[in-house]
């Protein structure tokens, strides 16, 4: 038998793994194997044997056996280990929990316990999602490497949509259904009963291999399993391909901290036999489509369906996890190594992060930007950097090897694992990026509106989705060395990589200065020079010769302006706009670039901005500010007489936590409160969307307003939007003296003030 593998999962009823295998005809096969996981505790010898009779008669054990061998990644000598086998997948957190406490938390090291079954069982036989195989008594894998150069199996896809008939402003599980999509069906007033049976109908006539949403896991599919039950039809729901009904169950997202910013995570629902891909909760598929998603599945041995909803260090954590079962080596759970201990001087010097040469405020001509490609991935496959290979024992005296300032050095004998994992996904996407080319689109899915990025792409842009998709990969991975939950990290790691960096970054800088450019500002892996543009090459080309990083003029702008920070007016590190020498703009940390910043100010921010296209130079930048005036009074005009759209002026935020944890009487607590009446408790991380109404009103339902289909009528307070506006824009324009006073009276049309006093520039 011949085909692709669709799906593999866990039956935790029986205790086995299905495989979903597609061949060339229209069925799809479920196989059923039998699977037993195996964990690993690492102790004493004696406590093993000790182990090994608690464990002789624990339900979900079904043998043991004592081994000598390499654990941990980082193990220099074999050591003692008990091998577990399990035979009750629903068991196997339990049994861990159970040996750590007969050890008294102490006794025993445990590995190999929560690896997700799917990535043990494609690993044990050599496959992975989307395989094309050959099946007989063993799996063999028909495809070479040249993945993304094969275009996707055949698969059919279909897009199911429900929409409720709101009765209040939240939708919510008891609203009737107005209509109903399932591939090009469409039902609209129609009974229920007769809408929900539609959708089933569609999906078994059609049977897609793939289920397309908006927002599915959030919403379309618990919505219509509520409306099922209400019409007392939810046995014959049925949505994927177990031949059982569908059933959304009762779990709750979660909300996680990340990078600064609190985030949500719904609970998704995936289907058997059948890839349910919600658009609105992936990442990846948004950035790198079916064909990356799929990539990274590939490369890290996770499901499609898992994959496409979690994040791309998810990705490289695995890929290292998959990497660790290759090398022979277990996966600790729960690493609980601890930092070295550091001096106060000796912490100064490693915990620095990467350099910065803090920008000074001021607008400039002939600016020019360079970025290193990959910077800190390049350092760690370069340098060797990785867990293992650290303070090795065989290369202590070699001069390579140490880190520049601190007392660490690396291996420059073995490859490792961090190094091994970071260097193919580095390679793939150079070959991907260098592969960009013009091709012939290949056929579309059935049913093709509305499937998004799960389209099949043409050759160029299936070479795109798969470098897209690999940067996100490359730019968690350096994160992922200092992390102190990843399996693999360390923060001694982590400061060689930015100590690496920092070495680097100096002597490009010093290097572009010996090519007669000067250097304006500069962060961790990207330099702001000023000089002659036909000299960036040259600089770039001798860095890149010296450093064995790739590094390439970004951009060269006509002119460029640094923007003072918001505390103390010092240069912002990441606040500036510019006048490419296309005549395009480039805006970085402005309003405008901010989620929370309603749609109508983002656009009259940047067409305010953009009137001064007609300056060549940095110095002829007041000349053009009556312009600029002349666009954004024009915006606060339609502001006062009303002529923008309510939802283009909705504000849009992630409170950092639940309603009962405020204690202020802000404007998106206002309408958490508004949602909560609605029967909604936002999560911490959860979107809240409101167009302000009365800023100074107490009471919240007169404050704002949430956010609905029809807004026509909505009367929103222009005065908050103008000095919303007024603020954005004067913080852009304060180079040039431009005061949040000065813009709101602008913005008011009341007083055709003397420009000439904005015609101030710092000369530099």
């Amino acid at each position: 038998m011949k085909g692709w593998v669709l799906d593999v999962r866990p039956d935790h009823e029986r205790d086995l793994m299905d495989v979903w295998i597609m061949d060339s005809s229209p069925d799809r096969t479920m196989m059923a194997h039998r699977f037993r996981p195996v964990m690993k505790a690492a102790g004493s010898r004696e406590d093993l044997r000790k182990l090994r009779r608690y464990l002789s008669d624990m339900e979900g054990v079904h043998g043991t056996e004592l081994r000598t061998g390499f654990l941990d990644v980082q193990d220099r000598r074999e050591r003692d280990h008990l091998d577990i086998t399990i035979s009750r997948y629903s068991l196997m957190t339990e049994i861990a929990r159970s040996i750590e406490a007969f050890g008294s938390y102490r006794d025993y090291s445990l590995f190999d316990v929560d690896l997700r079954l799917p990535t043990r069982y494609m690993h044990m036989h050599g496959i992975f999602p989307l395989a094309r195989i050959q099946l007989a008594s063993s799996f063999r894998v028909l495809d070479d490497d040249g993945y993304v150069e094969n275009p996707l199996p055949p698969m059919r896809a279909m897009l199911i949509d429900v929409v409720p008939d709101r009765k209040g402003p939240v939708a919510g599980m008891s609203d009737p259904i107005r209509s109903v999509r399932a591939g090009d069906v469409f039902l609209e007033g129609e009974k229920e009963d007769r809408m929900i049976m539609a959708v089933v109908d569609e999906i078994r006539r059609r049977d897609p291999d793939i289920l397309v949403t908006h927002g599915g896991d959030t919403f379309v599919l618990p919505y219509l399993h509520e409306r099922a039950h209400a019409n007392e039809l939810a046995p014959y729901l049925k949505l994927d391909r177990s031949g059982k009904p569908f059933r959304a169950g009762a779990r709750e997202g979660r909300s996680y901290f990340t990078y600064g910013q609190v985030r949500y995570r719904p609970p998704f629902h995936t289907l058997k036999g059948r890839l349910h891909l919600d658009l609105a909760n992936s990442f990846m598929l948004r950035e790198g489509g079916l064909v990356g998603v799929s990539l990274l599945s590939r490369m890290s041995l996770l499901p499609i369906q898992l994959m496409s909803r979690l994040s791309p260090g998810s990705a490289i954590s695995y890929m290292e996890c998959v990497e660790a079962l290759k090398r022979g080596r277990a996966v600790r759970w729960k690493k609980n190594d601890p930092e070295n201990w550091k001096s106060a001087v000796e912490l100064s010097a490693s915990d620095r992060g990467g350099h910065i040469f803090d920008p000074i405020v001021g607008a400039y001509s002939n600016v020019i930007e360079m970025d290193f490609s990959s910077f800190y991935p390049h350092i760690i496959l370069k340098k060797n950097l990785s867990v293992e290979t650290l303070n090795c024992p065989c290369c202590p005296g070699e001069r390579g090897s140490r880190v520049p300032g601190l007392p660490y050095h690396f291996c420059t004998r073995k490859e490792g694992l961090i190094p091994s994992v970071v260097g193919e996904v580095l390679e793939r996407r150079l070959g991907y990026k260098s592969a960009f080319r013009d091709g012939k689109t290949p056929g579309p899915f059935p049913g093709e509106e509305g499937l998004g990025p799960v389209r099949p792409p043409g050759d160029a842009e299936r070479y795109r989705q798969a470098s897209n998709t690999l940067k996100w990969v490359l730019v968690t991975c350096f994160g992922y060395t200092g992390y102190r939950n990843a399996r693999f990290g360390r923060i001694e790691v982590h400061e060689s990589v930015t100590a690496h960096a920092r070495e680097l970054l100096l002597r490009a800088k010093d290097i572009a200065e010996e090519h007669g450019l000067e250097i304006l500002h500069g962060i961790v892996d990207s330099l702001w020079l000023r000089g002659d543009p036909g000299r960036a090459g040259e600089a770039a080309s001798a860095i890149r010769e010296e450093t064995g990083i790739p590094i390439d003029v970004d951009t060269v702008y006509r002119w460029l302006v640094f923007l003072p920070n918001k505390t103390n007016g010092a240069g912002a590190l990441n606040r500036y706009y510019g006048l490419r020498d296309d005549g395009t703009f480039k805006f970085r940390g402005i309003a405008s670039r901010q989620r929370s910043t309603p749609v109508f100010l983002k656009r009259a921010l940047e067409e305010t901005l953009e009137a001064l296209s007609g300056a060549g130079s940095a110095e002829e930048i007041p000349e053009h500010l009556p312009k600029a005036f002349g666009v954004a009074r024009e915006k606060g005009r339609m502001i006062i007489e009303r002529e923008v759209d309510p939802r283009d002026l909705a504000i849009t935020i992630r409170p950092s936590k639940e309603l009962d944890g405020y204690t202020t009487r802000s404007e998106h607590v206002a309408a958490m409160r508004l949602l909560k009446r609605a029967g909604e408790n936002v999560k911490g991380g959860q979107k809240v969307s409101f167009v302000v109404l009365d800023h100074d009103a107490a009471r919240p339902e007169n404050r704002v307003a949430l956010v609905e289909e029809n807004m026509e009528g909505t009367r929103y307070d222009a005065g908050r939007y103008l000095e919303l506006l007024a603020r954005f824009t004067a913080q852009a324009l304060a180079v040039f003296g431009v005061t949040e006073r000065h813009m709101l009276r602008i913005l008011k049309g009341v007083s055709q003030k003397d420009l000439s006093s904005y015609e101030r520039l710092h000369e530099r």
